[in-house]
């Protein structure tokens, strides 16, 4: 396999850590988008008059936009011949249909107004706009957010790339971070109705603002090399042969990672509900039962002192008082992702989870006192499922926002495991993968080093990118250095790196690919368990937001009760996680 290509990947900057920021600083945007919607989506949909049950099948675009986006997109990418590149068109035209759906989404009241009156007709076409405007986001941040990643993947070497991975984490923590944090703050003290009369309209322009800068910086930043031509399997590899080998593949999948998907399949079923409907959790608590909130005083106050008692903005009162839950949450997340892998073995072929502490330091005698307890990935994993579990049952007494955000929080150290523990997983398997392939493929010839990580699903095609090609070191050293070169239009030709390289190579994008697939299919079975319990308990418009204060319930709340069966599938997480364990040290 060969391919043309025209130029060299580089990128702009002073300094390393500030090439690596601009990189990835568009995961930011991206990560402001999702966290904006994740924690506005669900009660604004509520507060146009959708009930529960509907609002759980509109959360489908999901997984439907996971599943459809990121490979379809991934495969166009890798084909375009554009002068530009082929990442950053994808993401200015996909940061644009975000924008417009952010916008559509904020205004949909007042563009349904232009055409027709506040009836129950109007209210009907407000609703289905809203859901058409929530696809119309979620596909476009998608296609956004699989070329972010495949323009690390395709501008740095090989070398460089756990960095480039670890600089994208940093960068998706503080979008996380700075999203929730964001929708805590009362904008209308600040801005008055400037950007809009609520909070919701407000954040959605901020947000926008937010995206458009970040994707600029990132594809300034960047110079992609231009594809000439594709050769060979390349030129007719497409999104058919992609999925058949996806379909193929997991019908033979290694016992190890068929384990993992297994697992992943169960946790993703309780994990999904927490996710989307963990703002309203919150805010449902506050409206139904903590009554006496502008009362209290201490932490109790400090949690609650996003919401004005006089307000009846209910949306911004329920959105802001989950934000706020959720920037804990991610806060015990980021904090969680830098500890636990002090106190937990990760395998030895997970080098970026593997912490080197200064020598003679507190941290370093800390943790050659606790080596003999510190328990082993699987292990802490199967810790993190059942821990989950008990924080989703506990939700079926909660009556305080107190202990409804200590909930909320606490969840972020199971998440932690839930964004390592897996990877880290597939990773070792594919590592003894692809030193079978490579012994079978050259066995006089010792396996090259190769990160499994690296691979993602929708780059999988881009396999002659510049971490590939056999240029010298020093050219290698040219894509990210800031300098200009002559031979920028240079047209060259580049072959194919090692066969044993290009065999793990597949594997990591095949199988991660695999692994975004058991990501995705537990959120459609989470989403009808959803529709069922909601068609039940709660039918029709949700109470906090049909006018007036709300009734004293008289049932159990069907959002808690959506999260204690999510606790009971991460039980059988947990149980397949032993499982798993057992069969890795037998």
């Amino acid at each position: 396999m060969s391919a043309v290509w025209a130029g060299q990947s580089r990128i702009w900057g002073p300094n390393h850590p500030t090439r690596m920021a601009l990189l990835t600083i568009c995961l930011t945007g991206v990560q402001l988008v999702w966290g904006i919607e994740m924690a506005y989506a669900s009660p604004y949909l509520l507060s146009l008059g959708l009930s529960k049950s509907m609002m759980s099948l509109v959360w489908i675009v999901g997984p439907l936009s996971g599943l459809i986006t990121q490979p379809i997109v991934g495969v166009m990418a890798d084909r375009s011949t554009s002068r530009w590149g082929r990442r950053r068109p994808v993401m200015v035209i996909g940061s644009v249909m975000t924008i417009l759906g952010l916008l559509a989404l904020g205004w949909t009241k007042e563009i349904v107004g232009v055409i027709l009156k506040k009836d129950s007709t109007g209210q009907t076409v407000t609703i289905i706009v809203a859901v058409l405007a929530m696809y119309l986001l979620d596909f476009s941040v998608n296609a956004v957010q699989a070329c972010c990643r495949a323009l690390i993947v395709d501008s740095l070497p090989t070398e460089d790339q756990q960095l480039g991975n670890a600089w994208a984490s940093r960068m998706i923590a503080i979008g996380n971070v700075g999203g929730y944090l964001a929708g805590t703050i009362k904008l209308k003290k600040i801005f008055g109705d400037f950007l809009g009369d609520t909070q919701f309209k407000q954040l959605v322009l901020i947000c926008s603002f937010a995206l458009c800068c970040c994707i600029g910086a990132t594809c300034l930043a960047v110079s992609e090399r231009i594809l000439v031509e594709r050769r060979g399997e390349d030129a007719k590899s497409g999104i058919k042969h992609v999925l058949h080998t996806i379909w193929v593949t997991i019908w033979n999948m290694p016992r190890g990672i068929g384990a993992v998907c297994l697992i992943i399949f169960f946790a993703w079923i309780g994990w999904f509900p927490f996710m989307v409907y963990g703002t309203t959790f919150v805010g449902e608590v506050l409206k139904r039962y903590d009554h006496n909130y502008d009362k209290k005083s201490s932490i109790a106050a400090l949690i609650t002192r996003a919401v004005d008692s006089s307000s009846d903005d209910n949306l911004g009162d329920i959105a802001r008082i989950g934000s706020r839950a959720l920037v804990i949450f991610s806060c015990v997340s980021l904090a969680s992702s830098f500890f636990l892998p002090w106190l937990v073995d990760a395998p030895e072929t997970d080098e970026l989870h593997q912490k080197p502490l200064p020598t003679n330091s507190f941290l370093q005698r800390l943790s050659d006192t606790l080596e003999p307890y510190r328990p082993d990935l699987a292990t802490a994993w199967i810790f993190g499922h059942v821990f989950f579990a008990v924080l989703m049952f506990a939700t079926l007494f909660t009556r305080t926002v107190l202990v409804a955000t200590l909930i909320v929080a606490a969840a972020g150290i199971p998440w932690s495991l839930m964004t390592w523990a897996p990877f880290s997983f597939v990773g070792e398997e594919i590592n003894k993968l692809g030193a079978e392939e490579a012994d079978r493929i050259s066995p006089n010839g010792p396996p090259q080093s190769h990160d499994p990580l690296l691979g993602t699903a929708e780059t999988r095609a881009s396999s002659n990118s510049p971490r590939r090609s056999e240029r010298s070191n020093s050219a290698e050293g040219q894509r990210y250095d800031g300098s200009v070169h002559s031979g920028d239009t240079a047209v060259d030709e580049e072959r194919g790196q090692p066969e044993e390289e290009e065999g793990k190579s597949e594997l990591a994008g095949i199988y991660l690919g695999i692994l975004n697939v058991f990501t995705c299919l537990p959120q459609f079975v989470a989403t009808f368990i959803s529709y069922v319990i909601f068609s039940f308990l709660e039918p029709g418009q949700s109470p906090e937001f049909g006018g007036g204060e709300p009734e004293s319930p008289t049932g159990i709340n069907a959002i808690a009760v959506v999260l204690g069966i999510g606790g009971i599938s991460a039980l059988c997480a947990a149980h397949y996680t032993w499982a798993f364990k057992c069969e890795r040290e037998a």
